[in-house]
């Protein structure tokens, strides 16, 4: 193809998705047009459509990345459900001090990728910071930057899984390369938001924490433990589920609810248009037309890495559909990927999307504790950035160097 009619079908077809995702469709769907355009746009016949969406329905990795992100948000459910969310941050109040809690209790819900999640903390996190005489823009930094502490490291976060599949990279691979930027946010977040803040006393009961704590972290311990062990995601996310319920004493009844309740049928739609999207790039060969074109007109190949899911994370404000997009044009023309690119593709995704003013989460927590948003960008944005330049130097070693 003509190389302005390539890019020019590109700027249309993922220009589509983005302006489908502002819009709030379904992230599956705009995935599945914008990949019917891109393919039309590059040629494809109704016969090329028709087998590609046949090849993605019929591949493993279908079928293992829909049962995996169906049952992240059930196991998120079974826990809430069977109480042992409170469990964990009743059992975690009784050794921690008060500032402490106010960042553990969003971070504990962040171990839950869900959607609007940050809304379901906000109102925990408000009694105890009501009592430390904490304003309302620290309350929305605190809530937004512990609840997404866990997309850095945790092997249970949807898009970490997705772009681990599609990139065929191990996520515990790319999870070593996150730690350092894992530290980094952590430390930031505990100098220049929770220890200004002024406490005194500190609550220890180290009988009920045992409890407590033990009963609401086991699920998620047993999860987590089991998968590093070598045993299949989809199976220890089918333990951690069932630890949960039965720790919970539930029903068939309250069985039932978990299920019904937890299932998010959008997820699984996003995951599907993902990989029809990936596969009709690789169908056409699109993903070696722009990454020869790109490198023919000086385009540095680490901009696909970094620059390209900046980008997307920032417009679309929305890491999985962002790394998906950036990594389909990678997986194929880059034919072999180091997990320090894959890190860094994934970092620059979630960092995006966590700055940008669409943000799900950071517009409900704002509209919560009746923030003023110039105030919280304020903080979030700087800190942001020296995490993201820290990672990215990082990653520019490794790859550069070992």
């Amino acid at each position: 193809m003509d190389t302005l009619l390539g890019f020019l079908a590109l700027i249309l077809s993922y220009g589509l998705v983005i302006v489908l995702v502002v819009k709030h469709v379904n992230y599956g769907l705009a995935l599945f047009s914008g990949a019917i355009v891109l393919g039309v746009l590059f040629g494809i016949d109704l016969m090329g459509i028709a087998s590609t969406l046949l090849m993605t329905a019929s591949e493993p990795i279908t079928y293992e990345l829909v049962l995996a992100v169906s049952l992240i948000p059930i196991f998120a459910q079974a826990m809430i459900e069977s109480k042992l969310i409170e469990e964990l941050i009743d059992g975690l109040k009784m050794m921690l001090s008060q500032r402490a809690v106010l960042a553990i209790i969003p971070s504990v819900f962040g171990l839950f990728p869900m959607m609007g999640g940050a809304l379901v903390s906000a109102p925990l996190i408000n009694g105890e910071a009501e009592k430390l005489k904490v304003n309302s823009e620290k309350r929305s930094l605190i809530n937004l930057w512990f609840r997404h502490m866990w997309f850095f490291i945790s092997p249970l976060v949807t898009t970490l899984i997705v772009v681990g599949k599609v990139t065929n990279t191990n996520i515990y691979n790319i999870i070593v390369v996150d730690i350092p930027a894992f530290i980094v946010y952590v430390v930031l977040g505990y100098i220049f938001l929770i220890r200004p803040i002024k406490v005194s006393n500190v609550h220890i009961s180290k009988s009920s924490f045992s409890y407590s704590f033990l009963k609401g972290i086991f699920p998620i311990a047993l999860t987590i433990v089991t998968n590093v062990l070598g045993i299949h995601l989809i199976i220890s996310l089918v333990l951690g589920i069932f630890s949960a319920i039965l720790l919970g004493k539930a029903n068939l009844s309250k069985v039932l609810e978990i299920f019904r309740k937890g299932f998010r049928w959008q997820l699984v739609a996003s995951v599907i248009g993902a990989l029809y999207f990936r596969n009709i790039i690789r169908y056409m060969h699109v993903d070696t037309f722009i990454v020869e074109n790109a490198i023919a007109f000086g385009f540095p190949t680490l901009a696909f890495f970094s620059l390209i899911p900046l980008i997307f994370g920032f417009i679309t404000a929305e890491p999985q559909t962002s790394a998906i997009m950036s990594a389909s044009l990678v997986s194929d023309a880059f034919k072999t990927m180091l997990p320090e690119q894959v890190a860094l593709l994934y970092i620059s995704s979630f960092l995006a999307y966590f700055t940008s003013p669409l943000h799900l989460c950071l517009i409900l927590t704002v509209e919560f504790f009746k923030s003023k948003i110039k105030e919280v960008f304020k903080w979030l944005i700087p800190l942001s950035i020296l995490v993201y330049t820290i990672q990215f130097l990082f990653c520019y070693f490794l790859i550069e160097y070992v």
